[in-house]
């Protein structure tokens, strides 16, 4: 029995547990927290483009019945784009990110641009947040017809 406890072939699974314990459980959160970044990067990209699209196709009328010009109104532009980006994001706290916001910015007059914002918390305390930016640029679906 003391030739048992004096034997030191057991040693190695002790210093292999201490090093999987070390080096496995970051990185498998860190692997975690990677692919929740990028689940929240697609869903960020899709609300994005949503609201891009309706900011663009927000058709000013009085204006294009008074001469036919097509150009984007900017205050129903952004109602549509906010309607739009809340309700693809409903997720946000499921998933435990938080959205920093929504810019608009109108290159042209029938174009649309959109940066979307958000942080996501990691797993591991005392690491930093990580941000995800998401941009995007529409163009107005308007089709003019002729009457004859």
């Amino acid at each position: 029995m003391s030739k048992l406890l004096i034997s030191r072939k057991g040693d190695a699974f002790a210093w292999i547990a201490s090093l999987m314990l070390i080096v496995g459980i970051p990185l498998s959160s860190l692997s975690i927290d990677i692919v929740r970044m990028m689940y929240v990067r697609s869903h960020m990209q899709t609300a994005t483009d949503a609201a891009c699209q309706a900011a663009a196709d927000a058709l000013n009328v009085p204006l294009y019945i008074q001469t036919g010009t097509k150009e984007i109104d900017p205050n129903l532009a952004r109602v549509q784009a906010d309607r739009e980006f809340e309700s693809t994001l409903a997720d946000a706290t499921k998933v435990d990110y938080s959205i920093t916001g929504l810019a608009l910015d109108y290159p042209g007059p029938v174009d649309a641009h959109c940066t979307a914002s958000s942080v996501v918390q990691h797993i591991i305390p005392m690491t930093p947040p990580m941000d995800v930016v998401v941009q995007t640029t529409s163009e107005m679906r308007v089709k003019s017809y002729n009457t004859p």
